[in-house]
C-alpha cells in the first residue's frame, strides 16, 4: 500500500470516529468536497454523500452561498486562511449560523493536497450579539433623543454626552466635553458634594438626586439636579448621569412661595416616603408663625415625629395621619375640623387636605391648607353679641325706635319698629312692621308723619319736634326725634325714627332745675356758713377763756359746758353747709366699689336689728372709679342709714352694681353726664316709701322728713353734690307703701395710664 493510500485510509478513520464536537470537513484543491464527519451531518442535516463535491453549498442558505463561494474562491487563490461566517438551512428549515474556518492540507511529501476545516454552530452567539446591537440601538435611540441631558463617565472621565447635554454646556459639540474630567465642569464648591457621591456609588451604595451648580463652556453658571446610577459602557464599569437645569424651576418656586408665604392661612406640602410615611417637605409662613416654629424644625417630619418632640398630641398626629390615607386612597379632597393644642396654644382649624396624583395615579403628596376657625369663631361670637346687644338695646330701651325705607314710588314702609313703638300707638307689633305708614297709622297721623319725613329729608339732618299720639281714651305726649339717611346719590331712602314720653323730659329738666337750685342754695349756704363760722369761732374760744378762769367746783361750768356743746353742735352744721357748698374732690385716686361696699357695709352692720337684711350683689368685671373714698363712703353710709331708717319694722336692703352705656342722650346732657360707661349702683329698700310731693323734694337742702333733733336735711343733698362731683349723678325712685331706691351712676375708670376728662370723666 503507498503512502497516499495510506494517508487517505487516516483520514476516512478519522472521519468516520466522532470525536470532535465540531462539525469537520475535507476539500481538494478546487474546494470540492471529499469528507465530512457525523457531527457536521448532524449540524447540516445532510449525508456526507450529500455533501460531497459541491453538494454542501445545498446546505448554506441562498442569501449567503454567493459570499460564501467568493470568500472560497479567494481562499484558493490567495491561498490562505479561511475564516467565514454564515447561514445554513437545515431540510427542516430550520436556520443555524456557523463559523467555516479551513486551513491548508498537505500529504506526506509536504506537498498541497487539499483544505480540512470546522464548522461551529455559533446561533446562540449571534442572537446575543444581535439581541446586544437591538439593545445597544434602543439604548442610544432613548439617550441620544432624550430631551434630559444624560452623561456617561469613567472613573469621572467623560466618555459620552447625548445632544441634550451638548446644549445645556453650551458647548460646541461632544468634543468640548467629552475626554475632560466632570469636575472641570463643577464649582469648586460642590467638589466634595461629588468626590462623596463617586466614592458611595463605587462602595455600591445608591444616591439620590443632588444639587449644584456647573460651570458651562460659555463661562456662565448654571443651577442643575443631577441624578447618578452605575451603568456598563463599551464593556466597562461607568457611571451615568442625568443632569436638569432647574435655575428657571427655582425662580418658579421662588416666587411660588413669595406668593404662598403672602396668604394668610397656612399652607402645608407632605410627601408620602418609601415606608408609606408622611412628611413635611414645604410649609409656608403663615403655618411658621401659627404654629411658633421655624421651618428646618418641622421640614422631614412626620406627624408622630412632631408629637414626639412635643408639638402636639399623639392622639391629634394620628388623626391627622388617618385622613392623609383616606385623602390619599380616596384620590380627593378631604376636609375636617380640629381642635387641640400646638406647641402649648388652643386651636381650632378647618382643614383641607388635597392629593396629587402621580404615575399610576397614586397619590405620593398631599397639599394641605388650614383656616383658624377661631378668629371666625370669635367674630361671629362678636356679631352674635353686637346683634344681642343691638337687640337688648332696641326691645329693651324705653324709647320708641322704628325705621322706615322709602319705596320706589316714594311711600315709606316700616321695616323696624320695637315693642315700645307698638306701646306707644297703641297697635300691635305685627300690625306696624312691614307695613306701609298709611297702613299702620291712622290717616291724620299718617299724613303728620309724611310732612315731618318730608321735613327731616329737607333739613339734610335730624330734627326734633314734640308732639301728642291720640287714639280713643289714650292720649299720651312725646318728643319724637327723626335721622334721615341718604345714599350717595344724595337721595333720602331712610328715616330713623325714635320717641319718648315727655314726662321723662319733663323730669330731665326737673333735675336741671333742682340742680341749679342746688347751686344756687350752695353759693348762698357757702356764704352764712363761713360767717357763722367766724362768730362761732369767737363765741366758743371765750368760752373756753371763760371756762379756764373759773374754779374746778364753780357751779357755773355747767352752764358754760351747755353753752359749749351747742356751739359745737353748730360747727358741725357749719362744715355739712360746706360740704354742701364746696363738693369738690379732696383726692382723685383709684377706688374700688366692692371695697366700698365692703367697708360700708361692716360699719352699718352694727346699727342694724336682726330684722333688716343687708344683701350686696356686684356683677363681675372691673369695679373701679377715679375720685374719693371717703367722699363715695359717706354717700353709701347716708343711702343705707336713710334706708335702715325707713323700715322701722324690718325689711331687706339690697346694694346692686352693675354697668350700663349712656349715649349722647339729651336727658343725661342735661344732668352733665357725658357719654360712656357708668357704674350703676341701685340701693334699694322695702320701707315705707314716700309720696310723689315728698320725693320731688328730697335733695333741696334742710328738707327733711325726720323728726326734731334727728336730721339736719343736709344728707342728701351732700350726697348728690358729692355724686355730681365725681361726674355722676343720684336719683331716686319711690312707690309710697313698696319702698324706694337711689340709684348712683358714676364713670367707669379708664385703663391705668390714662387719665379721666375734666368734671370726673
Amino acid at each position: 500500500m503507498t503512502d497516499e493510500l495510506r494517508a487517505d485510509a487516516g483520514l476516512d478513520a478519522l472521519f468516520a470516529l466522532d470525536l470532535f464536537p465540531v462539525g469537520v470537513f475535507q476539500t481538494d484543491l478546487l474546494g470540492r468536497c471529499l469528507r465530512v464527519n457525523p457531527r457536521w451531518c448532524a449540524l447540516a442535516g445532510r449525508t456526507a454523500e450529500e455533501a460531497r463535491g459541491y453538494g454542501y453549498l445545498d446546505a448554506i442558505h441562498p442569501d449567503d452561498r454567493p459570499s460564501v463561494i467568493e470568500a472560497t474562491r479567494r481562499h484558493i487563490e490567495a491561498d490562505r486562511q479561511l475564516r467565514i461566517e454564515y447561514r445554513i438551512v437545515r431540510p427542516t428549515g430550520e436556520v443555524r449560523w456557523v463559523l467555516a474556518q479551513a486551513t491548508v492540507l498537505s500529504g506526506p511529501a509536504g506537498e498541497r493536497i487539499g483544505y480540512i476545516g470546522t464548522v461551529t454552530d455559533i446561533s446562540d452567539r449571534v442572537r446575543a450579539e444581535e439581541a446586544l446591537r437591538e439593545s445597544e440601538e434602543r439604548f442610544r435611540s432613548r439617550i441620544e433623543f432624550n430631551p434630559e441631558a444624560i452623561a456617561i463617565h469613567q472613573q469621572g472621565v467623560v466618555v459620552y454626552v447625548n445632544p441634550a447635554a451638548v446644549a445645556l454646556m453650551r458647548a460646541a459639540g461632544p468634543g468640548d466635553l467629552v475626554g475632560r474630567h466632570i469636575l472641570d465642569f463643577v464649582r469648586p464648591e460642590f467638589h466634595p458634594l461629588v468626590r462623596d457621591r463617586q466614592r458611595r456609588l463605587a462602595a455600591g451604595e445608591a444616591v439620590g438626586p443632588a444639587e449644584m451648580e456647573f460651570q458651562l463652556c460659555d463661562g456662565s453658571t448654571r443651577l442643575v439636579e443631577t441624578a447618578a446610577s452605575p451603568t456598563v459602557f463599551r464593556g466597562k464599569p461607568a457611571v451615568q448621569l442625568w443632569v436638569r437645569d432647574i435655575s428657571e424651576q427655582r425662580k418658579l418656586e421662588a416666587l411660588y412661595r413669595a406668593v404662598v408665604d403672602s396668604i394668610r392661612d397656612p399652607m402645608w406640602i407632605a410627601d408620602r416616603d418609601d415606608a408609606g410615611e408622611w412628611r413635611l417637605v414645604f410649609a409656608n409662613a403663615a403655618y411658621c408663625r401659627g404654629a411658633r416654629v421655624e421651618l428646618a424644625d418641622i421640614l422631614g417630619k412626620t406627624s408622630l415625629d412632631l408629637a414626639a418632640a412635643g408639638y402636639l398630641s399623639e392622639r391629634l398626629a394620628r388623626e391627622r395621619e388617618q385622613y392623609y390615607r383616606q385623602a390619599a386612597e380616596g384620590g380627593r379632597p378631604v376636609e375636617y375640623e380640629m381642635r387641640g393644642e400646638w406647641n402649648g396654644r388652643p386651636f381650632h382649624i378647618m382643614t383641607t387636605l388635597t392629593p396629587v396624583a402621580g404615575p399610576g395615579g397614586a397619590s405620593r403628596r398631599i397639599v394641605g391648607w388650614s383656616r383658624d376657625l377661631s378668629r371666625k369663631l370669635e367674630q361671629e361670637r362678636r356679631l352674635a353679641e353686637s346683634e344681642r346687644n343691638y337687640r337688648a338695646v332696641v326691645e329693651g330701651t324705653s324709647d320708641a325706635l322704628w325705621v322706615a325705607d322709602r319705596e320706589a314710588d316714594g311711600g315709606w314702609r316700616i321695616t323696624l319698629a320695637n315693642p315700645r313703638t307698638a306701646e306707644m300707638l297703641q297697635t300691635p307689633l305685627e300690625q306696624l312692621t312691614g307695613r306701609r305708614l298709611e297702613e299702620a297709622l291712622p290717616p291724620e297721623a299718617a299724613r303728620r308723619a309724611l310732612e315731618r319725613y318730608r321735613q327731616a329729608e329737607a333739613a339734610g339732618g335730624p330734627i326734633e319736634y314734640e308732639n301728642v299720639i291720640e287714639r280713643p281714651g289714650y292720649r299720651r305726649e312725646v318728643v319724637t326725634h327723626l335721622t334721615p339717611v341718604f345714599d350717595e346719590a344724595g337721595r333720602c331712602v331712610r328715616i330713623i325714627g325714635s320717641s319718648r314720653d315727655a314726662a321723662d323730659r319733663r323730669k330731665a329738666e326737673l333735675a336741671l332745675l333742682q340742680a341749679q337750685k342746688l347751686e344756687s342754695l350752695g353759693v348762698l349756704a357757702g356764704g352764712i356758713a363761713h360767717d357763722f363760722n367766724n362768730l362761732l369761732t369767737t363765741i366758743l374760744g371765750n368760752l373756753f377763756l371763760v371756762r379756764t378762769e373759773l374754779p374746778p367746783d364753780s357751779p357755773l361750768r355747767v352752764y358754760l359746758d351747755d353753752a359749749a356743746t351747742a356751739g359745737e353742735r353748730g360747727a358741725e352744721l357749719v362744715r355739712k353747709l360746706l360740704g354742701f357748698s364746696r363738693p369738690g374732690i379732696a383726692a382723685r385716686e383709684r377706688v374700688s366699689l366692692t371695697r366700698l361696699f365692703e367697708e360700708t357695709v361692716a360699719l352699718v352692720r352694727r346699727t342694724l336689728t336682726p330684722a333688716v337684711r343687708l344683701i350686696v350683689h356686684s356683677d363681675p368685671g372691673d369695679d373701679t372709679v377715679i375720685g374719693e373714698f371717703a367722699g363715695l363712703q359717706q354717700v353709701l353710709l347716708n343711702l343705707l342709714l336713710n334706708a335702715r331708717d325707713a323700715m322701722p319694722e324690718g325689711g331687706t336692703v339690697t346694694i346692686l352694681r352693675t354697668t350700663r352705656e349712656l349715649g349722647p342722650d339729651p336727658g343725661w346732657a342735661r344732668r352733665g353726664l357725658l357719654p360712656g360707661r357708668y357704674h350703676d349702683i341701685a340701693v334699694s329698700d322695702t320701707g315705707t316709701g314716700m309720696p310723689p310731693e315728698l320725693l320731688s323734694r328730697i335733695f333741696d337742702p334742710f328738707f327733711t322728713t325726720k323728726g326734731i333733733g334727728k336730721g339736719t336735711g343736709l344728707g342728701l343733698s351732700t350726697a348728690l353734690s358729692i355724686v355730681r362731683a365725681h361726674g355722676g349723678w343720684l336719683e331716686a325712685e319711690s312707690v309710697e307703701g313698696q319702698g324706694s331706691t337711689f340709684r348712683i351712676l358714676l364713670p367707669v375708670a379708664p385703663p391705668p395710664g390714662e387719665e379721666p376728662p375734666a368734671g370726673g370723666r
